[in-house]
């Protein structure tokens, strides 16, 4: 099997990590949302429409691509909604025929975001009920819903019966507490299959954006061992941190291989490889998060330092979509 990226996709993955480092250093990671202009921005560069598929007027990108962008934005601890939003909700508007094609170039420009949301009844073209809370939802211009009585639907934001309140979530990204009453729906033709592996590469991206954000908070704490001194010493000197840093890298190089196991099996193969990456990097993730801070000592959990706002980026990364649970949930099916 060949890991290796090839050309395009290391023109992408240096694309992005420019792109990223001209705006994002210790001082300015995770510290909220992408700046939407930002968010344009790698619009315009192509990035979104590398990742759509050629149905939806993309590139055709795949598992590895989705896997690639991902890392490099979670490396970035750049807060955004690049799972749900591009990957998820591209896939299905692209799978869903013409009801949603209108919203492919849009998204694809980095102009419009799309929240996906589950719950709500679906009769005679119109959606009512509690959808939750949905990431990215006050930002959202169109929700993609998978509905209670089965089936995907398309609402507009700002259509009537649409009702959503902020949440500010830990990250401090804000959600949307969203209603629907009797709020007009249109319905995608798109099979239950069709989502379910539109959802694995959201879930696929989430997973890589843990991985890339365990690399940057491990350099942090590296960095971090080798300054600080105890009893005349960089504490980064002693066993017992050695031993420390030892096993987290051992928890972000596991991680990264479920990572790309999951990204190169067979498409029939991806949703068991997905699940068992899920199940371990949320766990492994957060675990590394928490030992950074503690390594940091008192400032670690302090806006002050990237790793306190890094850890609540990993937080919230490994809730999306059930996290580690419900990951283990579906194992044990």
């Amino acid at each position: 099997m060949n890991i290796a990226p090839g050309d395009e996709q290391v023109m992408v993955r240096d694309m992005v990590r420019r792109f990223l480092a001209d705006r994002y250093d210790a001082t300015s990671m995770a510290s909220g949302p992408m700046p939407a202009e930002d968010w344009r921005a790698l619009g315009e560069l192509g990035l979104f429409a590398f990742l759509l598929p050629e149905s939806a007027g993309g590139m055709g990108g795949g598992a590895m691509e989705v896997m690639i962008v991902a890392e490099e934005l979670g490396r970035a601890l750049a807060v955004t909604p690049l799972s749900d939003s591009v990957v998820l909700c591209g896939h299905v508007i692209a799978r869903g025929g013409a009801a949603g094609a209108h919203w492919s170039e849009p998204l694809a420009q980095g102009d419009a975001v799309l929240g996906f949301a589950r719950g709500g009844i679906a009769r005679a073209g119109a959606l009512s009920g509690a959808a939750g809370i949905v990431p990215g939802g006050m930002a959202a211009s169109v929700f993609v819903v998978a509905c209670e009585t089965g089936g995907v639907t398309l609402v507009e934001a700002d259509a009537p019966g649409v009702a959503r309140s902020p949440v500010r979530l830990v990250d401090g990204s804000i959600a949307a507490d969203l209603r629907f009453e009797g709020a007009r729906c249109v319905p995608l033709d798109i099979s239950e299959g069709d989502l379910s592996a539109a959802v694995e590469l959201a879930e696929l991206a989430i997973v890589a954006e843990l991985a890339g954000a365990m690399g940057t908070l491990l350099d942090l704490a590296i960095d971090y061992v080798r300054q600080r001194k105890q009893f005349g010493k960089p504490i980064g000197s002693f066993q017992a941190i050695q031993h420390r840093c030892a096993r987290l890298y051992t928890l972000l190089e596991q991680s990264r291989s479920m990572m790309l196991r999951a990204a190169l099996v067979r498409d029939d193969a991806r949703g068991q490889a997905v699940t068992e990456a899920k199940a371990y990097v949320c766990d492994a993730a957060l675990r590394l998060a928490e030992d950074v801070v503690q390594l940091h000592g008192g400032m670690g959990v302090t806006d002050e330092l990237a790793v306190g706002r890094g850890l609540r980026r990993v937080l919230l990364l490994s809730r999306l979509h059930g996290g580690s649970a419900a990951a283990r949930m579906a194992l044990a099916a």
